[in-house]
């Protein structure tokens, strides 16, 4: 098992190699904060729903790749309030979280997520429910409380594995025990006004054990371990037309090494955006959205590889696709 190619891609997928963790990365999470955090669910008192796509690493073979859609509306919203606009590192204003009478209102709001990512021979596919409640602080400072539940399937494909040797013990192992279904929550808070957020998620709180073969192996990391994630932004209105956002992310895990992300977002009339992120360690990153209307929105991003992957890979593309029903 020493010999084993099929081991080594098993160590990079359940944790030890920041480049290869079973949680999917994003660029574009300052589009869409449910991907990060429950709790951000029905932060714009709108029914908001995104399906979006992420191709790593360009040109290395059988390089990680995720899918995703989510859905979130708050269920006691006022019967009138505005249309979207471009929420980019932003989030709900006071015209929509508060009553007729002008007064802040507690909400609440659910939400749901599915996503797909392949790593090599390994998939994995989740689906979570999600509950938030948001509480009025002052004025239209809210915090919110949001956990996720769901179950989470890891599957091995046979035919994308390589190995040294025949009958590999291992391979013959994962081979015949196709895939494992896991219990799986998540929780968080999110603290957020139209001028600024702050929020921080515990990925994975459960840390199930990953049983996808009845084979172990010294040292063999087969639990979930959690993830903790901060996210932050402040919005700096410029002019009456642009908006600058800074945007903080900081994910920490016991087998990975903090990893810090930096983006500033400039935002003209709510229509356009753009936006610089850089990555420790992994990738600098171009990113753009869209508002085509009150309803269709979309955004882009190219990640430049900084370590050494980047003498096989063109780098890797992101977009999300974003809906406002109502």
């Amino acid at each position: 098992m020493k010999n084993s190619i099929l081991t080594i891609v098993l160590f990079l997928l359940v944790g030890l190699s920041a480049k290869g963790q079973i949680l999917q990365q994003y660029s574009l999470w300052n589009q869409n904060h449910y991907l990060i955090n429950p709790a951000s669910a029905g932060n714009t008192d709108r029914f908001e729903s995104a399906i979006g796509f992420r191709q790593q690493w360009v040109g290395v073979s059988d390089a990680p790749q995720s899918y995703f859609a989510t859905g979130h509306s708050v269920l006691n919203r006022p019967k009138s309030f505005q249309k979207s606009a471009l929420y980019i590192s932003r989030t709900a204003g006071t015209s929509s979280t508060k009553t007729k009478a002008g007064r802040p209102f507690v909400k609440h709001a659910l939400g749901g997520t599915l996503n797909s990512g392949e790593n090599g021979a390994f998939k994995k596919t989740q689906a979570m429910l999600t509950y938030a409640l948001h509480l009025p602080i002052k004025n239209d400072l809210y915090l919110s409380l949001g956990v996720s539940a769901g179950l989470s399937n890891f599957g091995f494909n046979e035919s994308k594995a390589q190995v040294l040797f025949d009958n590999d013990p291992t391979y013959n192992a994962y081979a015949a025990s196709a895939n494992s279904n896991i219990f799986n929550a998540d929780a968080g808070f999110y603290l957020y006004s139209d001028r600024f957020f702050f929020g921080y998620t515990g990925k994975q709180i459960l840390r199930n054990q990953l049983d996808l073969a009845d084979v172990s192996a010294e040292n063999d990391p087969t639990s979930l371990e959690m993830e903790h994630i901060i996210m932050g932004g402040y919005n700096i209105d410029l002019t009456n037309d642009f908006r600058l956002t800074p945007n903080l992310l900081v994910r920490n895990s016991v087998n990975l090494p903090t990893t810090l992300e930096i983006n500033g977002t400039v935002t003209f009339k709510e229509i356009f955006s753009a936006g610089i992120t850089y990555r420790s360690e992994d990738a600098a990153a171009i990113t753009l959205g869209m508002q085509f209307n009150h309803m269709l929105r979309a955004g882009y991003s190219y990640d430049y590889t900084l370590s050494e992957i980047r003498e096989r890979s063109s780098g890797s593309h992101e977009i999300i696709i974003g809906l406002t029903l109502f």
